[in-house]
């Protein structure tokens, strides 16, 4: 079974550097780290992950929704976001990108890896 390649989207160094080593220490490929939607969208479309790991808040005047809704509009690339925006509005637009979960800061690496290994299954069938 393939690994799967996974681009990281996260504005904060310490915590897009903490995915990084976690995804590459389960055996997967990071095939990119940006902390921007403009970027986010660029390295999707160019570098065809598997997986996007997505923070809602990033550094430009794209958040994480709005990257993943102009990736969709291209190809469906599964995600999981990763985020300290815990308010239901938030959620609901979430939940509208079909996302595989959204995991609220401080990440609990357990309930990160499960979601990451639902996508490799499928991935991997």
């Amino acid at each position: 079974m393939r690994p799967l390649k996974i681009l990281i989207v996260e504005d904060e160094i310490l915590n897009a550097m903490y995915l990084k080593t976690l995804m590459k220490d389960k055996g997967h490929d990071v095939i990119g780290v940006v902390d921007k939607g403009i970027d986010a969208i660029n390295s999707a479309l160019q570098n065809d992950p598997d997986l996007i790991l997505m923070d809602i808040r990033l550094k430009d005047e794209i958040n994480g929704i709005e990257a993943i809704n102009e990736i969709h509009k291209n190809k469906f690339i599964p995600v999981i976001y990763i985020t300290a925006s815990t308010d239901r509005e938030t959620f609901v637009e979430a939940k509208r990108t079909k996302m595989i979960a959204l995991i609220t800061k401080p990440i609990i690496e357990s309930e990160l890896i499960d979601h990451i290994n639902e996508v490799f299954n499928i991935i991997n069938l």
